[in-house]
């Protein structure tokens, strides 16, 4: 029941604490008659900060207490692949070792193709997943995954045999467009040639080879990807065609009953953006990071 008394009580300690502010504002700011305007605030804006965190992070929900467990396909060079002695590398796999460093937790990772990736994370048998997933209204608001803030920018294109007629998406559509089922960039292709008869394929590697075949007539993928594709001298005979479409951003998976590593992957995240890192891994295996200055564009 509300109590008169109480209540102006209330209000009086409420008064007396924004008095307080109000007075520690005007000294900082040089005196009561000063205004918010008065601040000189450019100093701040003069130097990158990152944000510490607790170490270690005290996680709750983890598959494996202790262990970051993490689907990957380890086709989707150079974000994630499989040397030839075996181990998984690229800019993902390292950038997700980082995190699990930084999070005082084992690395496990758990290799299997894109389609089982999303429905795997579903059934709880990953924490993180994805080397990249295009953001899109359906991901944002699906019940089964949270997504993290933004990794990367990026685009769809196609890509197709040097000596084939294909110049453009228009061309696409009456021939025969291969992808990675499950990928919106597969779904962002059909979009732009929608007269194209569609093949399902189970990575990029098998796209590639597809086109050698003669299986499919182009291929349709994410633009940096394609980019580190085409510039691989092993496929000289491969060519990018466009325009890019549905330019948009990507980021990374977490299991829906962990929040609070949701929390932790976006702070690290923002670190690594700050502090060089997502910028220096793209460097490193995409050979540049204009995917990273362009997060810019989106706010991020």
């Amino acid at each position: 029941m509300f109590r008169p008394k109480e209540g102006a009580r209330m209000r009086g300690l409420w008064n007396a604490r924004n008095a307080a502010i109000i007075a520690t504002v005007a000294a900082i700011s040089g005196g009561a008659a000063a205004s918010a305007e008065s601040l000189d605030m450019s100093v701040f804006g003069k130097e990158a900060r990152t944000i510490d965190y607790p170490k270690p992070w005290t996680l709750r929900h983890l598959i494996t207490p202790g262990e970051l467990t993490i689907g990957v396909t380890g086709k989707a060079p150079p974000s994630s692949f499989t040397t030839d002695s075996g181990e998984l590398d690229g800019a993902r796999i390292k950038l997700f070792k980082k995190i699990g460093a930084d999070l005082g937790l084992k690395v496990n990772f758990v290799r299997l193709d894109w389609p089982g990736i999303l429905p795997g994370l579903a059934a709880n048998k990953f924490d993180l997943a994805c080397e990249g997933a295009s953001v899109s209204l359906t991901r944002l608001q699906s019940p089964d995954f949270f997504l993290t803030r933004p990794v990367n920018a990026n685009a769809v294109v196609g890509i197709t045999l040097k000596d084939s007629p294909i110049k453009t998406w228009s061309d696409v559509s009456d021939k025969r467009l291969g992808g990675v089922r499950g990928e919106l960039e597969f779904e962002s292709g059909k979009k732009a040639a929608p007269g194209a008869s569609t093949v399902d394929l189970p990575g990029r590697q098998e796209g590639v080879l597809a086109l050698r075949n003669g299986q499919i007539d182009a291929f349709s993928m994410d633009l940096l990807a394609a980019a580190a594709l085409v510039n691989d001298p092993e496929n000289a005979d491969i060519r990018i065609f466009g325009p890019p479409v549905d330019v948009g951003v990507q980021s990374v998976c977490v299991n829906k009953n962990e929040g609070d590593l949701l929390e932790a992957v976006n702070l690290l995240l923002t670190n690594y953006r700050v502090d060089g890192t997502l910028s220096a891994l793209e460097k490193e295996y995409f050979k540049t990071d204009a995917d990273i200055t362009l997060l810019g564009s989106f706010g991020y």
